[in-house]
């Protein structure tokens, strides 16, 4: 006899078929009369006129203002974008923002805060605007402009107010960051006259440390209030703000006792998988780091503007890479690590506020010029992640990370003690396409958020920041680490959850390779949390098991199944939920999980995920209402079986890049069940489809299970044995006692 282990079940992409689109008519009523809203406007784009005509020409270059469209709450979405309006009138969007509006009339007007929209950047040639508030005095309902006009609630010209952001020193000069509106191919004429205009204001701007993404063009710069104001004045300019803090994520404390009471004995083998490396960003090691066997340490160069180590960033940075290799210890033996750890020394003594330029710039270099498939961050600027704009560096992450090929825990850091918004979670752990880390204060039943983690929600889409949380450690129960000698130490934060987390993550690559990929590991990961009912801003979707069998084995009554797969844009794919030849009985719980990394867009935050999707749940597929092909839809991850494009963004986080929910039904309730899964992808400016979307990459966790149906995983494979397969580990998994396993032969 021997133990036989039922390991998640894979190939589940190899059921799905793709179908027609059914389309549904959701268009709602205009809120206004051409004529209501032709008197409403007409003063408006008057009044836009003459302010831009009052501008200075040194701030207009090559002519061109920024206006501020703010676009009513029925017409939020992207089919209902104005872009005919642009587009004949020689107009660009450049940018966006999400914001709240009270309209006169219609979707919001009879609440008293209003509903969500957006107010979109608007750039072109002071003529142009002219042109426009002209030609919308003598427009008739015939015209086609019309259409978009009526979605316009507000018109006003970008004012220096708009851009400056936080307190600036009024006397002396202080560390600046500005954000430019600037794409290289429209904008490249005026840069160096941008320049000129700062220089002579008295903003001094280090444009050597420049980062650019789409849309926008963030600087380093030195000035004070006075000459920040007039920079702010140039029409292209988006934020100037101060310069965000350096910040650690652990308490200040790095280290808080090391004894030799305990006895630490670590393994001589190198990796389980040597070809296997984690990218760890973080203050360097120690020289006398135990670590030999399984850590490379990587030195900046003088180039890199870094500078020398730091005895308490190689503090940091050892406590880290104990996390990766070992995770939370005990005193004895040490497990054999998952993997090896190329740890990048990105801190040094050079490392101040403006300097964090220079290292985001030289993490961005060294992702660029690799090709890792996990990486970690423990550090980051003090600034808690904001819902109007994009930073740098969750900007310069979530490049990187939008192909998912590589996936990184970001650490949310560990100000959640304080009150809001300073409790809220840390950049650059707002990276839609990070895996965000949280710290508990246990790894036994009757876990809670440790106090000092960071807490959500982060910005729409990314609403459920932290992603999970892991054991942190607290005064009364640190988390412990290997530090020379070796010996055990011990602290507290989330510096330590997120490495600990990648741990999980290299365990999962380890035993079974390249079955699966970085998307899904970080969605059987997501699948797997346990929210133990906590909320959702506090923990995200739960606490992440510290065992990878509570992952990748399959309990009685149980049956897990991964799906990983492209989708093409505007096509619906129809995933089958693998089922028994004969009908259940008894309640059905289904858990689902879907995960995608995708091109963002940091100019407009509102709309930043390029790629969106529509799922609906069909349970049975002998009800339908009339077209067979199309049975009855049944709410999964969204709370109403119907809803606007506005409830979608608020309730369902169609455009973010996580979807995850249970529902229980009655065994009889089910026949067949499906998701139909429809991918949208969007571009800043276009209502349309974009003709040059691609397709995108997913991955579907689904777990099915049936308490009266204790050999479900058996009966399920027996009847998909020609389409799905084992996954199973490439050597021996370790299977924690007590852990359900079965006899077979």
């Amino acid at each position: 006899m021997s133990e036989k282990v039922n390991f998640i079940l894979g190939r589940g992409e190899s059921l799905a078929l793709p179908v027609a689109y059914q389309n549904r008519d959701g268009r709602s009523a205009a809120p206004y009369s051409w004529e209501e809203q032709k008197d409403y406007l007409l003063p408006l784009l008057q009044a836009q006129t003459e302010a831009m005509d009052e501008l200075r020409a040194e701030v207009c270059p090559g002519d061109q203002a920024v206006s501020k469209f703010t676009l009513h709450p029925q017409y939020y979405s992207r089919s209902a974008f104005p872009e005919k309006l642009l587009h004949d009138f020689g107009l660009r969007l450049v940018g966006s923002k999400p914001v709240k509006v009270k309209p006169r009339a219609g979707r919001g007007s009879d609440t008293a805060d209003g509903a969500p929209s957006t107010a979109i950047f608007v750039a072109g040639p002071r003529t142009a605007f002219k042109n426009f508030a002209l030609a919308a005095n003598n427009m008739t309902l015939e015209h086609r402009g019309v259409e978009d006009l009526i979605k316009l609630e507000n018109v006003e010209l970008m004012s220096s107010h708009d851009r400056l952001m936080g307190t600036i020193e009024p006397n002396s000069a202080q560390e600046l960051e500005i954000v430019v509106h600037f794409d290289s191919y429209a904008d490249f004429e005026w840069e160096q006259a941008f320049f000129d205009f700062a220089k002579k204001v008295g903003v001094q701007v280090d444009a050597a440390h420049n980062y650019q993404t789409r849309g926008l063009l963030f600087l380093p710069a030195t000035g004070n209030a006075e000459a920040a104001q007039q920079l702010a004045e140039f029409s292209f300019i988006r934020a100037i703000r101060p310069m965000p803090k350096f910040r650690f994520l652990e308490k200040p404390a790095v280290i808080r006792a090391a004894t030799r009471a305990s006895h630490v004995y670590l393994p001589t083998e190198g990796p389980v998988d040597p070809d296997c490396t984690v990218a760890v960003f973080d203050g360097g090691l120690r020289a006398d780091h135990p670590f030999g066997p399984w850590a490379t340490l990587i030195e900046p160069s003088a180039s890199d503007q870094i500078g020398d180590p730091v005895p308490s960033f190689q503090d940091h940075g050892t406590a880290v890479t104990s996390a990766v290799l070992f995770g939370h210890v005990e005193s004895g033996h040490q497990p054999r690590p998952y993997c090896a750890v190329d740890h990048y020394r990105v801190l040094g003594d050079k490392t101040t506020d403006r300097s964090l330029y220079s290292v985001m710039l030289y993490v961005d270099k060294i992702l660029s010029q690799s090709n890792y498939a996990f990486a970690s961050f423990s550090f980051g600027p003090y600034e808690v992640a904001g819902d109007d704009l994009v930073t740098a560096w969750t900007a310069m992450l979530d490049d990187h990370l939008g192909s998912g090929d590589l996936l990184a825990t970001v650490a949310v850091g560990n100000e959640g003690h304080q009150p809001w918004p300073h409790c809220r979670i840390m950049i650059p752990s707002d990276s839609v396409n990070a895996l965000a880390v949280g710290a508990s204060d246990s790894i036994d039943e009757g876990w809670q958020r440790a106090p000092y983690s960071s807490i959500g929600p982060g910005r729409h889409p990314g609403t459920v920041k932290p992603d999970v949380v892991y054991f942190g450690g607290v005064e009364t129960n640190p988390f412990r680490f290997i530090f020379p000698g070796p010996v055990i130490a011990e602290d507290c934060g989330t510096s330590y959850a997120t490495p600990a987390v990648m741990r999980i993550a290299t365990g999962l690559r380890a035993f079974f390779g390249s079955a699966l990929s970085p998307l899904a590991i970080r969605t059987l990961m997501l699948h797997c949390a346990t929210s133990d009912g906590h909320s959702r801003d506090e923990v995200g979707w739960g606490a992440v098991p510290t065992e990878i069998s509570d992952i990748t084995v399959c309990k009685d009554g149980s049956v897990r199944i991964l799906y990983q797969g492209k989708l093409k844009p505007g096509k619906v794919l129809r995933a089958p939920i693998p089922m028994p030849e004969h009908q259940l009985s008894g309640e059905v719980t289904i858990s689902a999980t879907f995960c995608y990394t995708c091109a963002t867009d940091p100019h407009t935050p509102g709309d930043y995920t390029r790629a969106g999707l529509e799922v609906t749940f069909r349970p049975h597929s002998q009800k339908f209402d009339k077209d067979p092909q199309y049975p009855a839809s049944c709410s999964f991850f969204k709370r109403y079986a119907r809803s606007n494009e506005q409830d979608l963004r608020f309730d369902a986080h169609k455009w973010d890049t996580v979807m995850h929910n249970s529902v229980t039904k009655r065994g009889s309730s089910l026949f067949e069940p499906v998701f139909d899964v429809h991918y949208l992808a969007r571009k800043p400016g276009e209502a349309a489809s974009p003709y040059d979307a691609v397709q995108l990459s997913y991955a579907l966790v689904v777990t099915v299970h049936s308490p009266k149906t204790g050999d479900l995983y058996d009966k399920v494979l027996a009847r998909f044995a020609n389409r799905l397969s084992v996954i199973r580990p490439r050597l021996e998994l370790p299977i924690p006692v007590g852990t359900t396993v079965r006899r077979g032969e």
